[in-house]
């Protein structure tokens, strides 16, 4: 009866939940004023690498429309480049610039289409994360506009990958986790079909969610066995949409001789099967097994489980040594350790990264803040909220052991703040003790990792150069007229060079693990100091490319690399070009004098 009170005064005078459509102007309101920040001052946060190749593939498909054939023309490490990524991503920004092309000619359409198209994936993230933090609510919760403008303003991680021109496949892969979120929430048929189709194709975009997608699909199997009603339901729908997506968008954008390839760092045969196999055996246990017994559901689930990873793990070997498996050892020390989203989150205290630490701790004071209301539905055996927070949770735990998935927490946990701010404001006691030990514990904490780990002020070594961009503005034309060639380059150098070749013209790698090969051959002739390694290394190649720029003077002048970029000669490298006036540095490799 009191359940039914609270009901009926949510519903009336003061407790009317307000308008949704008055959440999503607040929520895109402040999305946008936290993009301008990261707008107006013409250096995008998160821009990066990614981006640069994502328009390389973008243009060379336009260009050729080999819709299945995701090699990236121009690299020969020897060996061609196959793109781990899906035309998924591609895809919008294709169709936007055919629509543009006809008014304004084929550069500028693609330019416009790389900024089009993050507005409209930001409105659907408004419209998608209010609706589920109403769900997560529930009936006796309310969301209010200042609830909304709160969360936002504490995720600009997660709201700059919608800056326009960040064409990476970050931003599709929120919209669609917080599509899998919010079909969860909903916690029926159509939430579970919805939850399933946007897994699987976060799962086709790419496999960094794959944790946490994993306890998502996993979750109403679990609340099956607890006998929470309506999970049988959802766990059926949400197999046939698991199914549904991946099968057709791999066709569809990867084609079906990938889809039946093993490609451990994409989604290709072994994570196929392994959806099909979830599928036949969720669904077949959940309709046949009777048994109300949590015990006997969870054994009817788990040994076909446990027997299908062993198969899995028989059929793929090779994907049991992880995504990285093929990556030299020397590069991954030398360049993928190196870099930060490989590591923890206490190297934003080594470097100084401020807002990175202020935004993860009040993550943790919110997620900390919502585990008593946590605790209240598990025993209500609310599911939706339970799976929800477990996933919501898990993101921020993978964020602080490898910072790669910083980007993605804040729109999850935020989902809880509304839950949090009413449960302290409306006097619950244990939320209000849970929050206010999570900011002491931050505060101190935050303060004793500033002793732990001190920051460092950049001091620059040699691989820092090596990994930088420091040809800003590429002129290719010294390349022109030259007989078609193999190109020596530092991996970032020959990135933003790669989309400038001349026809004939390839460069040796760019900064992405399927280019170890590349890579492993760069590192041994611009920073080894071992004459042989150098000489074999820069065997198959023709000409060498590097960037004047000032080094600081306690590096050495040991290595290919130092020398050349300082503005020294080597033996071996003739000048093809080499004007002051310009910072890229052209040679022609005579083997036979190269040391």
């Amino acid at each position: 009866m009191m359940q039914m009170r609270e009901e009926i005064s949510f519903r009336n005078g003061h407790g009317v939940q307000p308008f949704p459509g008055q959440l999503f102007l607040a929520a895109l309101a402040i999305a946008i004023a936290v993009l301008a920040f990261d707008v107006l001052d013409g250096r995008y946060y998160y821009r990066d690498v990614d981006d640069v190749l994502r328009a390389v593939q973008i243009r060379q498909l336009l260009a050729t429309w080999n819709w299945y054939d995701l090699t990236i023309v121009g690299i020969d490490m020897p060996g061609s480049y196959l793109s781990p990524w899906s035309r998924l991503v591609d895809l919008p920004y294709v169709l936007l610039t055919l629509l543009l092309r006809p008014v304004m000619g084929e550069d500028s359409a693609i330019w416009w289409a790389f900024r089009l198209w993050q507005p409209v994936l930001l409105a659907a993230f408004c419209v998608v994360w209010v609706q589920t933090a109403v769900r997560i609510s529930g009936a006796r919760g309310r969301v209010e506009p200042i609830h909304v403008v709160a969360a936002f303003a504490m995720m600009p991680l997660t709201l700059w990958e919608f800056s326009p021109g960040r064409i990476d496949h970050h931003n599709l892969q929120i919209v669609m986790l917080m599509l899998t979120l919010l079909g969860i929430s909903r916690w029926s048929v159509v939430g579970g079909f919805v939850a399933g189709l946007a897994c699987g194709l976060s799962f086709v975009i790419g496999l960094e969610l794959a944790p946490v997608l994993l306890l998502v699909l996993i979750g109403p199997g679990l609340a099956w066995c607890a006998g929470v009603p309506g999970s049988r339901q959802v766990q059926l729908s949400l197999a046939v949409g698991l199914v549904l997506s991946t099968i057709s968008s791999g066709v569809l954008f990867l084609g079906v001789s990938r889809l039946v390839a093993t490609e451990c760092d994409a989604f290709s045969a072994p994570y196929a099967a392994a959806f099909l196999g979830y599928a036949i055996i969720v669904s077949t246990v959940v309709t046949a097994v009777r048994t109300s017994r949590s015990i006997l559901r969870l054994l009817a689930l788990a040994v076909p489980a446990c027997l299908l990873a062993v198969a899995l793990a028989v059929l793929f070997p090779a994907c049991l040594h992880g995504p990285y498996a093929t990556i030299d050892p020397l590069v991954r020390d030398l360049w993928l350790d190196r870099v930060q989203q490989e590591r923890s989150f206490l190297d934003f205290y080594r470097v100084g990264e401020l807002i990175k630490i202020v935004c993860l701790s009040l993550m943790v004071v919110v997620a900390v803040g919502a585990l008593p209301r946590f605790l209240d539905r598990l025993r209500q055996r609310d599911a939706g909220f339970v799976i929800v927070f477990v996933a919501a949770l898990a993101l921020l735990i993978l964020t602080l052991l490898q910072t790669r998935f910083i980007r993605f927490p804040a729109a999850a946990v935020m989902l809880f703040l509304p839950v949090v701010w009413s449960d302290v404001k409306g006097g619950f006691a244990v939320a209000r003790r849970f929050v206010l030990g999570a900011v002491v514990t931050v505060l101190v904490g935050g303060t004793v990792l500033t002793r732990i780990v001190p920051f460092e002020p950049f001091r620059p070594v040699l691989l820092d150069y090596v990994a930088l961009d420091l040809c800003t503005d590429v002129d290719p034309a010294p390349l022109a007229g030259l007989p078609a060639g193999r190109i020596m380059a530092p991996s970032s150098l020959g990135l933003f060079l790669l989309d400038r070749l001349p026809a004939g013209m390839t460069i040796n790698s760019i900064p992405f693990h399927r280019a170890a090969t590349g890579m492993r051959k760069m590192f041994d002739v611009f920073v080894s100091t071992d004459k042989a390694a150098r000489k074999a290394a820069a065997e198959p190649f023709d000409y060498l490319a590097v960037c004047r720029y000032p080094m600081v003077d306690e590096i050495p002048n040991d290595t290919v690399f130092a020398v050349l970029t300082r503005g020294g000669i080597w033996p071996g490298l003739v000048p093809v070009s080499d004007s002051p006036n310009s910072p890229l540095r052209l040679f022609r490799i005579d083997h036979a004098r190269f040391e």
